[in-house]
């Protein structure tokens, strides 16, 4: 070759051309210098085709290498998805604009798209690339049009090799299979793999441990976007549990590892049972501190095809912790968060007290979440590692509100339950409105002198008008100290609250006056039919027994000291899975505290929390409660007697007003109503022709109260979002002879919903319907707004 020339470069330079070729000036041309040429002259990725000519000049043969370039790609874009998102499409394609595009990479990408919309069902989907060039070719936008075609639904999954094992129990477990009404048949390409495991495992679990996949497939009718999915197993025979032996453990006895085993002698061989106790066996080691025990199995089949099992453990030596470190807090104090962890440098490693840790710093309920690591050292010991995820935790409420007791409520607050991150709890909250206003502040300090003892102090000033008959006013404030137990165990809590406050009764409705009086009313008898039909006068006398205008809108001061006693063991602050809450309260008011009003009163409650799928939870709970007067119900604070209902705090009973689940009280005397047959006597002086009497019945608040709440939540997305369905049941009465528990409740069900909104804390919204009729109001829907949660 005596010279060397390119032809049709427009943006590639000829000296890239060049350097890349295998051609030399002086060099003869051979077919192996040919071919390496345009091997990789195509292999920059930026030419359509390459091609040599030759002609002979003087002196030898002069080679062009002619070229002709891709396109640069301008713009991409996509027209007709809609279950897939265009950002997402350009993401996992990787097309950047302004590269080389050729029909090799457009159809390569055309095919990725088809993978993307099939691992979501969508396997009919068509998808059509198109280019568009400029004036000369050079440049060219892409444009794939997808036609998306509905989902494929698994509209069967046939079995065959299966003799002894239900094809319905190993295809029930699968994700992609046909479901019921309410659960969706789209086939789902990324649970695919998963299902094919879980169907071998069903078989595994059956005693048929040889068993597994010999083929899947899968046919789709397009017409119909319908698929059915074709599994072929190999059984193989079943075996049985044998005999179980331990070697190599010293630490744990021999009988106490046969207590972790999940099956017995001679029982169906079960993989996932056998399994289980492998990993007991590890659990209980590191319940005791062997981090590093090992346990291996060998197994022996008999030929009655029951399979002894010898478990080999090498104990090692236990692991000591020697730093626990705490990592995520950037607002709250390292010692708020260490003095929960129950696990200390220098202990031997315990699991219980790791997963106690957990839990209690969970319970502080400033943290999303709390990850613990044991970090393995060198000599055997370990550190943990604490990683915290903070939360808000202020909350800071302005707003308007509605309810049925209190009318238009607007409401000012602040809460800080973490008050400058040492745990301490600061709020002041100021609501006004037609019906209610008040001004509450308090602090509370949860490990006061270095101990886990609670100190608090609050101050308050309310008034309250109740159902447009009178206002209640109160004004005071209380201590408290609290401590937290180690006896019975350290789940325990002991509260001793003293409060000091006055209360009064005032701005009567004349309605109210008039029906909690005795009065005397004085009718002209004018058709001697024993009915008054013109009123000649009325008085009014003092108040019934019971009632609170007797206290004539004085001031009343109420001394009360309490004691409270818990056990709280529940796993999560809110909507919790496991665990539970028994309570105790005693309170006195009056008597040697002092003040006016005179009573005890005693309140019972058990919550538990049972989990019942992943983390769906069923919480049900028990209140009870008695108030009792050494001096008659004449002084028993109004608010302090019991009136469940709604959402009201006394006790939760949804489908009903509230506060609406009160008793009767029947008072001994009468009201007198006099007939006169004469139009000109004179009332309280002429003996009247007639007397009747009428004795008052009258709704008052309870003495004693028991209500009980079901309650199934169900995460929609956890910590955050829960639906629920509910029952609950409830009522007060005035006398212990009456309770009946079984018949004398009132209840109801219902559905709703509750959302944590950061800053607010937790909303919710429930539907009840009452059961059973209550003071003629019959049954029905009652919706119930819900200011954080249940239990």
């Amino acid at each position: 070759m005596v010279d060397i020339d390119v032809e049709g470069n427009r943006v590639a330079s000829r000296a890239l051309i060049l350097g890349v070729s295998s051609l030399e000036v002086g060099v003869p041309l051979t077919p192996t210098a040919t071919g390496e040429t345009i091997r990789r002259l195509y292999g920059l990725g930026i030419f359509s085709d390459v091609r040599l000519e030759a002609e002979p000049i003087t002196g030898g043969l002069k080679v062009v290498i002619v070229v002709e370039e891709l396109p640069k790609l301008t713009g991409l874009a996509f027209s007709g998805n809609k279950k897939l998102e265009s950002k997402e499409l350009k993401s996992e394609l990787g097309l950047g604009i302004g590269g080389y595009i050729s029909p090799y990479l457009i159809h390569q990408k055309k095919n990725q798209i088809a993978e993307m919309y099939a691992e979501d069902g969508y396997f009919q989907a068509v998808i059509t690339p198109e280019l568009t060039f400029n004036e000369d070719s050079s440049e060219a936008s892409l444009v794939y049009t997808i036609d998306e075609k509905s989902k494929v639904k698994v509209e069967e999954v046939v079995m065959t090799g299966n003799d002894r094992v239900n094809a319905g129990d190993a295809i029930g477990k699968m994700r992609n299979r046909k479901r019921g009404f309410l659960r969706t048949s789209d086939f789902a390409q990324d649970k695919y793999d998963e299902d094919l495991e879980k169907v071998i495992d069903e078989f595994h679990n059956q005693g048929f441990i040889d068993a597994y996949l010999v083929s899947d497939s899968m046919t789709i009718d397009s017409l119909r976007n319908r698929m059915k999915i074709y599994l072929q197993v190999y059984e193989g025979p079943r075996y049985y549990f044998g005999k179980a032996e331990f070697s190599g453990n010293e630490v744990l006895p021999t009988k106490f590892l046969k207590g972790l085993l999940e099956y017995d002698e001679n029982e169906v061989f079960d993989a996932e049972k056998y399994g289980a106790a492998i990993d007991a066996m590890h659990s209980a080691y590191w319940d005791v501190g062997h981090l590093h025990a090992n346990v291996t199995d060998a197994r022996t089949t008999r030929e009655d095809s029951l399979i002894d099992v010898t478990y080999r453990i090498a104990e090692g030596l236990p692991s000591h912790v020697n730093m626990v470190k705490i990592i995520g807090n950037y607002k709250t104090k390292e010692r708020v968060i260490r003095r929960e962890v129950s696990v200390l440098p220098g202990q031997v490693f315990n699991q219980n007290l790791l997963i106690r840790s957990i839990r209690d710093v969970m319970a502080l309920n400033y943290f999303e979440s709390v990850i613990p690591t044991p970090l393995g050292l060198p000599n055997g010991d370990v550190d943990l590692e604490f990683e915290v995820t903070e939360k808000r935790t202020g909350e800071i409420m302005a707003g308007v509100g509605y309810n049925a007791t209190d009318k238009l409520v607007g409401n000012l607050g602040m809460g800080i339950p973490n008050f400058r991150g040492m745990g301490q709890n600061v709020s002041f909250n100021i609501q006004f409105g037609s019906q209610y206003n008040s001004f509450s502040l308090s602090f509370t300090e949860p490990w006061a002198f270095g101990r886990p003892t609670t100190v608090g102090a609050s101050a308050f000033t309310t008034n309250r008008e109740w159902y447009d008959d009178y206002t209640e006013g109160q004004q005071g404030f209380s201590l408290k100290l609290g401590r937290r137990l180690r006896w019975p165990d350290n789940y325990f809590r002991i509260y001793a609250p003293y409060s000091l406050k006055r209360t009064r009764y005032y701005d009567f409705d004349s309605d109210f006056v008039k029906s909690n009086s005795y009065r005397s009313s004085y009718y002209y008898d004018a058709n001697g039919d024993g009915i008054g039909d013109v009123l000649l006068g009325q008085a009014s006398y003092d108040p019934y027994p019971g009632s609170i205008l007797q206290y004539n809108e004085d001031w009343f001061t109420s001394s009360r000291i309490a004691f409270n006693i818990v056990r709280d063991s529940r796993n999560l602050p809110q909507f919790a899975t496991k665990g539970s809450i028994i309570s105790y309260t005693f309170e006195n008011t009056g008597g040697i505290m002092g003040g006016f009003w005179h009573y005890q009163k005693h309140t019972m409650e058990l919550t538990k929390f049972f989990p019942i799928y992943k983390d769906i939870a069923l919480a049900a709970s028990v209140q009870y409660g008695v108030v009792t007067s050494p001096d008659g119900d004449d002084r028993i604070l109004v608010s302090d007697r019991f009136t469940p209902g709604g959402t009201y705090y006394d006790g939760t009973v949804r489908g009903y007003d509230g506060g609406s689940l009160t008793p009767d009280s029947i008072v001994v005397a009468t009201d007198t109503t006099a007939l006169y047959s004469d139009p000109n006597a004179l009332p309280g002086v002429d003996p009247p022709d007639t007397v009747l009497t009428n004795a008052f019945q009258a709704r008052v608040r309870g003495k004693y109260m028991l209500v009980t709440n079901f309650e199934l939540q169900i995460p929609i997305q956890k910590q955050q979002i829960y639906g629920l369905l509910f029952f609950d049941a409830g009522n007060s009465w005035l006398h212990r002879k009456d309770i009946k528990p079984l018949t004398g409740l009132y209840k109801g069900v219902g559905v709703g919903f509750r959302i944590m909104i950061p800053g607010m804390g937790t909303m919710g919204f429930d539907f009840g319907y009452a059961l059973d009729d209550y003071w003629g109001e019959g049954k029905g829907w009652k919706p119930h707004f819900q200011y954080g949660t249940t239990f």
